[in-house]
């Protein structure tokens, strides 16, 4: 095999092993996700019905009690007393653990 084809094989190589870390990074974001709207669900009540969720669309590095963590970063809109109200959350990227929740 040529340099040049040597070459050409090893960043087609190196782009398809980025691409499938990107795509499992992606998987497990939207699985921790689903996880961590259940858990907000079971923390506001049963009397709660969320309207809209939403999660920044990468992890991000957070301190929560002086330590810095990975994290989920979010908001639900909830109908709450009859009347609508929205909270942010901070959750455990590695473990969907709720950290923080907070209405604003």
């Amino acid at each position: 095999m040529s340099f040049k084809g040597l070459v050409k094989s090893t960043l087609i190589a190196s782009t398809a092993v980025a691409a499938a870390g990107a795509g499992a990074v992606y998987l497990m974001h939207q699985i921790d996700s689903k996880q961590v709207i259940e858990r907000i669900k079971t923390n506001l009540g049963s009397d709660t019905t969320i309207i809209t969720t939403w999660v920044e669309p990468m992890f991000q590095k957070v301190n929560v009690d002086g330590a810095d963590i990975w994290a989920l970063v979010g908001g639900v809109t909830v109908i709450q007393d009859g009347e609508e109200a929205q909270y942010h959350f901070i959750a455990s990227a590695l473990t969907s653990q709720l950290l923080d929740i907070q209405r604003v």
